[in-house]
């Protein structure tokens, strides 16, 4: 199982394991209720029903997914430790060393690079772990989100036609896949 560090510090931001507690889960909706038309119309789960019960049971899946090794989950805060978005190691598959990146910033902290020194600083950390592909997936339409594996260097594998549903337009969508092997890391 990969041991990365809980705790991962970059220039303007910090990365920490999601922390599991109920405080926690209030804050995190807060920034997800203040960026709601923001991540809705792109993360199903942003939807207007989501609450405070179902953040709390997102950080409690998120100490889960740690333990297993299944995923890893951080929070993403400014030097001061102030909560801005989350980012994820996903589908971690050890066997072939690969996974996905995920990730959403509250609206108030988009557009100024934070999430593109987020990735930089897990690709650091999970190349140096034995990773050799690292993927992001966007939706098609969602063009802020893919500006990051763009700016970053990642290639543009393919597109996953209609393998997503969008549960803000009720249909399916086309979904981008990234991916950066360490051999082309920097």
């Amino acid at each position: 199982m990969l041991n990365p560090p809980e705790t991962i510090t970059g220039t303007r931001i910090i990365l920490k394991k999601a922390d599991k507690t109920f405080k926690q889960a209030q804050i995190s909706l807060a920034e997800v209720d203040a960026s709601r038309a923001e991540l809705y119309p792109w993360l199903g789960w942003a939807s207007p029903s989501y609450g405070l019960e179902d953040a709390y049971e997102y950080l409690q899946g998120c100490d889960k997914e740690w333990k297993e090794g299944k995923g890893y989950n951080y929070m993403l805060c400014d030097l001061s430790g102030q909560f801005m978005g989350m980012i994820s190691a996903l589908n971690v598959n050890e066997d072939y060393k690969s996974l996905e990146i995920g990730y959403w910033i509250s609206t108030r902290f988009a557009g100024r690079g934070f999430m593109k020194e987020a990735v930089r600083l897990i690709e650091k950390e999970f190349f140096a772990l034995g990773i050799n592909r690292i993927a992001i997936h966007t939706d098609v339409l969602n063009v802020r989100s893919a500006n990051v594996p763009q700016k970053l260097g990642y290639r543009l594998e393919g597109i996953l036609r209609q393998s997503s549903w969008n549960r803000a337009e009720d249909k399916f969508r086309d979904i981008n896949v990234f991916a950066k092997l360490k051999g082309e890391y920097k």
